[in-house]
């Protein structure tokens, strides 16, 4: 079992940022522009965090890989930033 350190240095990674939003892209050529309630977007979200749960596990327990892990980090990350995004057009536009 791996139990490495990993220190959190802020977020000031611009290639980080920027996979994030090649994936955003990418989920919308995939499943178009979508709109679902708060709950839907969760439950999106949690099952990204689910599979970024067994990345980790793979990668502490079976010699799994740490692309993977950013992977699913990235699909995890660009669901929660498209919510906050969301929920901060909603308040601006006077709803909520």
């Amino acid at each position: 079992m791996k139990r490495e350190q990993f220190t959190d240095t802020g977020i000031d990674d611009n290639e980080v940022a920027q996979l994030i939003q090649k994936e955003s892209y990418r989920q919308i050529e995939k499943w178009g522009f979508q709109q679902h309630d708060l709950f839907e977007w969760y439950i999106y979200t949690a099952e990204e965090l689910g599979e970024l749960a067994k990345a980790i596990s793979e990668y502490a327990y079976r010699d799994g890989r740490l692309e993977d892990v950013i992977k699913e980090a990235i699909q995890t990350a660009t669901l929660a930033i498209k919510i906050a995004i969301m929920a901060k057009k909603k308040l601006t536009e006077g709803v909520g």
